[in-house]
């Protein structure tokens, strides 16, 4: 629920539509034309160009140093550090630990170092994908299980901030009518570093040197990623992209749009309220509940999508098998874009996020039979787990974001809810362990039952919210204008209270 304070801004009524609606003397005492252009296509751009595509040059580079252990495991890592399959499974959760720890205080961090010490957004994100990027270089060194083990965990500590703070920088600079499309690239930009990922490998694949039969291809691949990491990360840390009212490439014209059409506003109410009314709200808890069911599926296919495809071919070889996964994530980009743009278009979120889990949970029932399908049936499988996770997850951002009040119940907001999702990575890396291959039998039944779960838990969301709107809806109509209802919700001068959004 919204605080029951004031705010430096006057809260927005919801159009019929979605759009925010605000009356002409929260626009302006002058009541000028000016004051009614809204964040149309030409400025949406613009902050494209300054905020957005930084951001997507990151999150392309960084998930490489996150996921690109999938590929290495085909590509003799077990075998030139010995590891026996629990050692696999402890490889690729220890970068999950930091994930789930630190991404709320890094956001807090974020924004902390930025009004302390001027340092803006973006470059705190890249001086973290840099020493990511370092970290990952340093894989390709990794001479045991332990120095594999460590450079895991250290890997993930400085890839616990960069998606959770990236779409907090989002939901500061594009209004709700804009926003889903902008998620959606962000998980776009993350789908096509699995796509790179695997066609570098395919390309790296026969790599080796004269001098040591041991410089197998994953190593390779963790240098020359790790390499490309570090090199975007100088490059956008040029940027130095903070917050919307310090933002030099907006005119102040633009600062006032961005401010006024943003639903996101500051309030004095402090730290401890801020906390206590973020935690006070139920859908809180069911969008993180969701995302670990969620993050779990696309963990898998961003992990093991190379070991699922080589179970369903075991007569291929190792760039064939890299071959086939890139088509599976074209499609589930596609597949993301699309449905953002649809949920832009007509403002709603919940039935697009519901589709997506359909799709995986078709997916997961044709892979979960007693008897392999036929090589061509399992791969279509796999593209339905993949393009249904993909379309689902940036779903759930956004509906987070859509229902938190201020910029600070943001930045918690999205590391709460990525943060406690990434618990999904743990489960999906339990589910498809080495020791379960090829079939991976009981992995896709118990994702299965995390997609109906998922798929459950979202449906409840929508319920909820239809109800809290209309009780809302009948509180506004009795409450003071100017006011708060007894739920502690701002009454705004039209008498409606800020509603929830599906």
């Amino acid at each position: 629920m919204e605080s029951a304070t004031e705010t430096n801004v006057a809260p927005p009524t919801p159009s019929e539509k979605g759009a925010i609606v605000f009356n002409e003397k929260d626009s302006g005492s002058d009541g000028d034309a000016q004051t009614h252009r809204r964040f149309d296509r030409k400025l949406a751009l613009k902050t494209d160009i300054h905020v957005l595509l930084p951001m997507l040059f990151l999150n392309f580079f960084s998930l490489m140093g996150r996921t690109n252990i999938g590929t290495a495991l085909i590509q003799k890592l077990p075998t030139d550090l010995k590891l026996k399959p629990m050692d696999i499974f402890v490889a690729i959760v220890l970068a999950f630990i930091p994930l789930i720890v630190l991404e709320i205080p890094s956001n807090v961090l974020m924004r902390t170092l930025e009004k302390k010490v001027g340092l803006g957004y973006i470059r705190y994100l890249s001086i973290m994908t840099g020493l990511l990027g370092i970290v990952t270089v340093g894989q390709a060194f990794d001479q045991t299980k332990s120095d594999l083990f460590a450079t895991r965990f250290v890997l993930g500590i400085f890839d616990a901030g960069l998606l959770p703070g990236s779409v907090f920088v989002c939901s500061l600079y594009y209004p709700a009518v804009h926003l889903q499309w902008r998620m959606a690239m962000i998980m776009v930009a993350n789908i096509s570093s699995n796509t790179t990922a695997n066609i570098l490998a395919y390309a790296i694949a026969h790599l080796s040197t004269t001098s040591s039969n041991k410089w197998h291809g994953w190593r390779w691949i963790f240098l020359v990623e790790g390499c490309l990491t570090f090199g975007i990360s100088v490059v956008c840390c040029y940027s130095s992209i903070a917050r919307p009212e310090t933002a030099k490439f907006l005119t102040q014209e633009e600062k006032t749009i961005v401010a006024r059409d943003v639903e996101s506003r500051e309030t004095t109410i402090g730290v401890a309220a801020e906390f206590k009314i973020f935690f006070s709200n139920i859908l809180n808890y069911i969008w993180a509940a969701s995302l670990v069911f969620t993050a779990s599926t696309t963990y898998s296919v961003a992990l093991f999508a190379p070991s699922f495809v080589e179970a369903f071919h075991p007569k291929y070889t190792v760039p064939q098998v890299q071959g086939q996964v890139v088509p599976i994530f074209v499609v589930s980009a596609a597949g993301c874009a699309i449905t953002a743009f649809l949920a832009d278009r007509y403002q709603h979120r919940i039935g697009f996020a519901l589709g997506g889990y359909l799709f995986t949970t078709i997916g997961f029932a044709i892979l979960r039979q007693s008897k392999l399908p036929a090589p061509s049936i399992s791969m279509l499988g796999l593209y339905f787990v993949s393009m249904g996770t993909y379309v689902s997850m940036p779903m759930v951002w956004s509906l987070t974001l859509a229902n938190l009040p201020s910029p600070f119940q943001k930045a918690i907001g999205v590391g709460f809810v990525i943060g406690i999702g990434n618990v999904g990575a743990f489960t999906s890396a339990w589910f498809f362990r080495s020791a379960e291959a090829p079939r991976y039998h009981s992995g896709m039944t118990n994702s299965l039952i995390f997609s109906v779960l998922a798929f459950a838990l979202v449906t409840l969301a929508a319920i909820y919210i239809v109800v809290a709107n209309k009780r809302s809806d009948k509180l506004a109509a009795s409450a003071p204008i100017g006011g708060v209802d007894e739920d502690g919700q701002n009454v705004n001068s039209s008498g409606h209270v800020r509603r929830f959004h599906l």
